[in-house]
This record gives structure tokens, C-alpha cells and sequence, in this order.
């Protein structure tokens, strides 16, 4: 077994009583403390050696204090030769044999490399997104103006034709969109621009696009609700697109005299952390299922499941990675239970708008009311 010193990464062992129990070589480097004076001493004195020490202190009490089982988080670090530097800092809790805890253990790893290459692949992408637009909004314009008449009487066949063109439009324009969010994704103020509304019209705004393609497919859609009509405080159309991307990944999934339903059930777990009635958005289906070894990597960027040259659906590969992003940006996460052949069911907890409880005042009021 190699010695930790020959790890690649950095590792930081803080013990039952918060003290520093070992600090291997690269992670004295991305630190920048010394082994020698920090193993021993309190794991919070390692705060004044600079940002990314300050984020593994703040990581480690998060473990400790039983906040979070694991923490993981990148930091962005100005480094002496005025190079930008990105350091992974993944933080979990160690627990003894007899399940107490007993410390923490960080592990620090210098993605530089990786997280400028993934920027400027996004940057290029984006770029790319904008261009594909303007030649796109002249193609959906001529070709609604010539389906309306506009320029003409049109055969039946040249109206077909054109109503073809819309369409393929759409679809482009679609995935546009989703090439256009990972940029989104990316920036700080990401999820910030939220406003209340109610969960009822916002349900018929998720599925009503859908109505048509479903029948068309031979798909049963349906929606059912039982949390009521309570108030959410969320970035609306954000919210809306990361629910449809469920919606479309099981309409696709989900072969003709199949059924795809949409639901909102309460979610008790949520009511008694929360202190108020939580809800849980669900679609389920009974299509070919996802096998449990991608069922974390359906969420990656580009991911397919099926072979790229055999295929037989569509898609960039984007639709559940903007989506967790999304909901992410929310508070919460995107779960998945499915087994092959049996159907899936995607689902999230609802982001609730929460009003103040009687007699907090206008300085301590609710952080999730819309600003307006």
C-alpha cells in the first residue's frame, strides 16, 4: 500500500476532538501551511492560511457538527504569480466502529486544468447557441408568414411543408435553449431572480405542451395533485423548464399504450424539517426504465446511455443535467428509482414559499418573497 505521501491528492485528517491528526505533502502545498506546525493543533487555526484552508475549516465543523454528512465545494484561489487556481475540496465524517463519530477526513484536489477546459468548452458553446439563433428567428418567421398565406395561396402539400418547418424549428430552438443554460448554470447569481406563485397553474404550464405530442405517441398523460394549491418561490420559467426535461425524458422513454404521469404528493419528511406542509414534484412512467449503474451518470453533461452510433432517440444529452442544475439552484436535488424494464419515477421537493410567522417585522421578514 503506497504512503499517503505519494497520493496525488491532498489529505487532511482532523481527529474526534477537532485536532489536526495529519497533513500529507500536496495538501501542505494547496493550503499552503506546514505539516509540521499544524498537525496537533486545532484544525480552526489553519483558517488564517488563506481561502482554501478557510473553506476545509468551515467544511469540517459542517461534518462534525452533524449539519451534513459530506461537503464538497470549489474554490477559487488568487495564487502569488496572479494566476487564477481552482481547488476541489471534498469533506466527509469519520465514524468509528460503533457508528459514533470520531473526526473528518478532506480530500484536496487542484482542477485547474479541468475547470478552464470545461469553461471555455461552455463559453464555445454558447457562442455557438447565439449564432444558431438569428439565422433560426428568420426560418421561424418566413416559414409561419408563408403557413398563414401571407405570401401566397399555398397547396396543401407546400402547407404541410411549412408546418414541418415550424416544427423541426421548434425542436432546434429547444435545444438551443439547453445549450444556452449551461452557461446559465454557471454563474454565481444563478436561481437568484425568484418570484411567488401558485403550484396549480403552474402544473398546467408543464404539461400542457406536452398534451398533443402524448397523444400523438400513443402515451396516457396525467396529472394529479394532492398538496393542495400552495404557493411556491422559485425562478419560474427556470423551474418550469427543468420540470419539462423530466416530462420529455419520459415521453421518450415511454413506448405507444404506455402512461406518463405527473404528480405533486405531500412529502411529510419535508413538513417536519421545514415546519410548514412540503410537497414533492414526481414523474413517473412505466417505460424501459434506467439501470441502477447510470443512475447517477444520467445527470452528467452529454451523457447517453444508449451507444452514440446506434441509438434509436434523440437528444443532446443536456436535458437532466440542466435540469438537476436547476433544481440544485433551488435547495434540492433530483432522486431517481427505476429498474430495467419497470418504469422510473423522477422526483424533487417543491421549493415553498413560506410566509413570516406573526409578529417578525419588515427587517426579519421572508427571504423568499419576491423583491417587488
Amino acid at each position: 500500500m503506497k504512503h499517503l505521501s505519494d497520493i496525488m491528492d491532498g489529505v487532511v485528517c482532523v481527529g474526534r476532538g477537532g485536532e489536526v491528526a495529519l497533513v500529507n505533502s500536496v495538501a501542505e502545498q494547496l493550503l499552503g501551511v506546514q505539516a509540521l506546525v499544524a498537525t496537533g493543533g486545532d484544525v480552526t487555526a489553519l483558517r488564517a492560511a488563506g481561502e482554501v484552508a478557510a473553506a476545509l475549516v468551515a467544511d469540517v465543523a459542517r461534518v462534525r457538527d452533524g449539519a451534513a454528512p459530506e461537503a464538497e465545494r470549489t474554490i477559487e484561489v488568487f495564487g502569488r504569480d496572479r494566476e487564477l487556481r481552482y481547488v476541489r475540496c471534498a469533506t466527509r465524517a469519520v465514524l468509528d466502529y460503533q457508528g459514533a463519530p470520531a473526526g473528518a477526513i478532506a480530500v484536496l484536489r487542484d482542477v485547474t486544468a479541468d475547470y478552464k477546459a470545461d469553461q471555455l468548452r461552455n463559453q464555445y458553446l454558447s457562442i455557438v447557441a447565439h449564432e444558431l439563433r438569428t439565422p433560426l428567428t428568420g426560418i421561424k418567421a418566413f416559414a409561419a408568414m408563408m403557413a398563414k398565406g401571407a405570401l401566397g395561396a399555398l397547396s396543401e402539400r407546400q402547407r404541410e411543408a411549412c408546418s414541418s418547418i415550424c416544427e423541426q424549428s421548434a425542436r432546434l430552438e429547444h435545444q438551443i435553449d439547453k445549450l444556452v443554460s449551461l452557461g446559465d448554470l454557471e454563474s454565481a447569481d444563478y436561481g437568484a431572480d425568484r418570484q411567488v406563485f401558485g403550484l396549480a397553474s403552474f402544473l398546467e404550464s408543464v404539461v400542457t405542451p406536452f398534451r398533443e405530442a402524448a397523444r400523438e405517441r400513443g402515451v396516457a398523460l396525467t396529472v394529479r395533485s394532492e398538496a393542495g394549491d400552495p404557493e411556491l418561490c422559485a425562478d419560474r420559467g427556470e423551474l418550469r423548464r427543468s420540470c419539462q426535461a423530466l416530462v420529455e425524458n419520459a415521453l421518450k422513454f415511454t413506448a405507444a399504450g404506455g402512461a406518463v404521469e405527473v404528480a405533486v404528493l405531500p412529502e411529510p419528511a419535508a413538513a417536519a424539517a421545514e415546519g410548514g406542509a412540503g410537497c414533492r414534484f414526481h414523474v413517473r412512467d412505466d417505460g424501459v426504465g434506467v439501470a441502477p449503474r447510470y443512475q447517477r451518470r444520467i445527470f452528467e453533461k452529454f451523457f447517453q446511455v444508449e451507444d452514440p452510433l446506434t441509438r434509436r432517440h434523440g437528444g443532446a444529452g443536456l436535458g437532466l443535467y440542466v435540469a438537476q442544475g436547476v433544481v440544485t439552484a433551488h435547495g434540492s436535488r433530483i432522486e431517481v428509482s427505476s429498474e430495467p424494464g419497470r418504469g422510473a419515477d423522477f422526483s424533487f421537493a417543491l421549493p415553498l414559499h413560506l410566509p413570516a410567522p406573526a409578529g417578525v417585522g419588515a427587517s426579519g421578514g421572508d427571504s423568499n418573497r419576491e423583491a417587488s
